[in-house]
């Protein structure tokens, strides 16, 4: 008489749970190097889109509001030779913001870059945030101006209705616009100036003499 054979044994629990959660990773990665392979080919289409010309566009054409006393197409003239930046850039240049807001930030006018949009299909729009002239600094060969912070202005800047610093000695041939002026009278007299807004302020050994406006002296400690 033959005997009944024996029903197999279930497999272990372990055996069980570890199936879907292989399924689960397996999933995840298929998913993981379909994306993976989608960003590569965005960005190799973008590689191979940005050069064309239908993309380029001229730094000339960037729609910005211009410092005082001096046009949009002069200013952003300045911007390029200060940085030596490309006449044409590509819209579609992933690093294209850093890239003009590190160019614009380099020119002496300019205390921040608020903004950078790019709207298609050519508008490139910088936003700027400019140094305020806060004293007139009177020189042998005329005004030279900075602002609050006592940092030097291009020679187009504005000297009417500014405060005069007088007695200054004559500013040094290397300093340059965007630099701070050298020494530290300048840059004090710039603070004392932004607070008080006087006509003429002058050091002296007792401190800031002031001339008022309306002709009254104030004097202010160093």
């Amino acid at each position: 008489m033959k005997r009944a054979k024996k029903a197999p044994a279930p497999p272990p629990k372990a055996t069980r749970t570890t199936r879907p959660i292989v399924a689960v990773v397996l999933t995840l990665g298929v998913a993981g190097a379909l994306l993976f392979g989608l960003s590569r080919l965005g960005d190799e289409a973008r590689r191979n889109i940005g050069p064309r010309d239908r993309y380029a566009v001229r730094f000339a054409d960037i729609q910005c509001e211009p410092p005082p006393n001096t046009s949009r197409e002069t200013f952003l003239t300045e911007v390029r030779y200060s940085t030596q930046i490309e006449p044409t850039f590509q819209i579609l240049d992933p690093d294209l913001k850093k890239k003009l807001s590190t160019a614009f930030t380099a020119h002496p006018w300019v205390a921040s870059v608020d903004a950078v949009t790019i709207e298609a299909p050519d508008v490139v729009t910088v936003a700027l945030t400019f140094r305020k002239p806060a004293l007139a600094i009177l020189q042998s060969g005329g005004k030279r101006v900075v602002d609050a912070k006592g940092v030097i202005l291009p020679i187009s800047a504005p000297t009417d209705g500014l405060p005069e610093l007088l007695n200054v000695p004559a500013l040094p041939a290397n300093a340059v616009a965007g630099q701070f002026w050298p020494g530290d009278v300048v840059v004090r007299a710039a603070a004392v100036a932004a607070e008080y807004k006087p006509q003429t302020i002058e050091r002296t050994p007792q401190g800031w003499q002031l001339i008022q406006r309306n002709g009254q002296k104030l004097m202010v400690a160093k």
